[in-house]
């Protein structure tokens, strides 16, 4: 570290290299606070020779002092109850039938922080019948070592168990005055090990996990980083495994490894081969819709270059069926969706003459309203890079992902930008739409009742941001529903 560098960015810098979380500018002045008390109590002389001895390895345990100070670990047991009330009814009675010669399941919380998420998984494991009295263990790792600890003593506080129903908090806690310790039973089910996700090779053996959680992980690291862990990640995972990212994080661009399982209110991942209908995948069958090309045509065919559509007049949407030269639904041999590949991962560089999330946004509809399919693509990974947590992003995301005929990747983009939003009606119309050509009828049919309950209770808005794409406005979105509720065709 030269005497003309900022000390601040090369701890950044040097947090990201060790531990793979990434620290933005706007989070410097916290950073440089963070390292101003750390080098006075450890009689340094400010802040670059903090920094210098961090780098020269003449700090010997000081990242585990430091690291808790620059991650969030503030958490609760069945945060995000959706994941688990899919792991219990869906996700582990597959998983249970099909392990019965073996009769053991192996489960890994990956940033499991103070220990709420394995021992809501502990819970959630020791409850579920077809599982409960068999050889399952599950694995909680951290790079943060004095969150483990704290997780290891398995205690909360009455924040941290408030969520839990009142009759597993008596199964499965005792009471110490303020504090709920977890029971024996199913503390000994967990192993608690030091675990830094960006060095490889991973901790684990290939092929050894059924369920993975890496919830609200890989938005910590750069695409480098995100990649490699996706790729590792997917290797961990039996040929049956699943994985569940945080319910407003998606793999696009990360991992061709890994696609979406619909499991009704959240989605998980699974290995892409080999395929098979397990954890409710129904298959093509007979209601699927053969789409992508028509869609894509469709968006070429706008005039002017990209000026925004008029959305009450327009009818092109990713919900639309492609139709032969006699008006017949058009569809593959299989009567499947045209078979794409999945995005490839590429390095995310953003473009010099764009400057800000919305504005690439901006670009990024207009390219795709062009038929720039790559250069939409492009932009919208700067974007997903600069802010995840966008939902008009993940809108968008879906819509590129539904005019590349990928509709089960489209399912999971708008789950994430209504888990962000649940009043962007366009991108609950389109989840429906999807969730009708993978011929799932009644999750479809209450999605379009959902939306006109939201345009009826006056809680719906448009996804502004996406104006020049063909969504439709209220009243069209409203018709919409009635025609799907009613059997007829769009």
């Amino acid at each position: 570290m030269s005497d003309t560098t900022d000390p601040v960015a090369d701890l950044a810098a040097l947090i990201e290299r060790v531990s793979g979380n990434v620290i933005l500018p706007g989070h410097y002045p916290f950073l440089a606070d963070t390292a101003k008390r750390r080098a006075a109590s450890l009689r340094l002389g400010g802040v670059p020779a903090y920094v210098r001895a961090l780098a020269l390895g003449d700090l010997p345990g000081e990242w585990s002092c430091l690291l808790p100070h620059i991650t969030i670990k503030e958490s609760f047991l069945f945060r995000h109850p959706q994941h688990f009330a899919a792991l219990a009814s869906t996700v582990l009675p597959r998983l249970g039938a099909a392990h019965t010669s073996r009769n053991s399941l192996r489960v890994w919380s990956a940033g499991c922080a103070r220990g709420e998420e394995p021992t809501t998984l502990a819970i959630v494991l020791a409850e579920c019948g077809e599982v409960a009295h068999g050889d399952w263990r599950i694995l909680a790792t951290d790079v943060d070592e004095e969150a483990l600890a704290a997780a290891r003593a398995g205690v909360f506080g009455e924040r941290a168990v408030s969520q839990v129903p009142a009759h597993l908090r008596e199964r499965y806690f005792v009471r110490r005055g303020d504090s709920f310790e977890v029971s024996p039973e199913i503390a000994r089910r967990i192993e608690y090990r030091a675990a830094n996700l960006v060095n490889e090779p991973l901790p684990v053996e290939p092929g050894s996990f059924d369920v993975i959680f890496l919830r609200n992980v890989l938005i910590y690291f750069r695409p480098e980083s995100q990649r490699r862990v996706a790729a590792a990640i997917a290797r961990a995972l039996t040929p049956d495994g699943v994985l569940f990212l945080g319910p407003a994080e998606t793999l696009w661009q990360l991992s061709g490894d890994l696609e979406p399982v619909d499991l009704e209110d959240c989605f998980c991942y699974r290995r892409t081969a080999p395929r098979s209908t397990h954890l409710g995948d129904r298959g093509p069958g007979p209601g699927v819709r053969g789409e992508g090309a028509e869609q894509r045509a469709r968006l070429r065919a706008v005039p002017d270059q990209g000026e925004p559509l008029d959305t009450q007049r327009t009818t092109a949407h990713p919900g639309s069926p492609p139709r032969d030269v006699h008006g017949r639904e058009a569809r593959t041999a299989h009567g499947a969706p045209p078979a794409e590949a999945s995005p490839v991962p590429g390095p995310r560089t953003p473009d010099p003459g764009l400057t800000g999330t919305q504005e690439r946004l901006h670009a990024a509809v207009r390219s795709l309203v062009e038929g720039r399919i790559d250069r939409a693509a492009e932009l919208l990974d700067q974007v997903l890079l600069a802010d995840p947590s966008d939902p008009a992003t993940h809108a968008f995301e879906g819509f590129l992902h539904d005019v590349s005929g990928r509709t089960q990747m489209a399912a999971a983009s708008y789950r994430a930008a209504l888990f962000l939003d649940p009043g962007l009606f366009q991108v609950r119309l389109l989840l429906a739409d999807a969730l009708r050509r993978v011929a799932n009828e009644q999750r479809a049919a209450l999605e379009y009742r959902e939306v006109m309950a939201t345009l009826a209770g006056g809680r719906a808005h448009a996804v502004e941001a996406l104006a020049g794409l063909p969504l439709p406005g209220a009243e069209q979105a409203r018709q919409r529903c009635r025609d799907a509720l009613l059997g007829r065709s769009n």
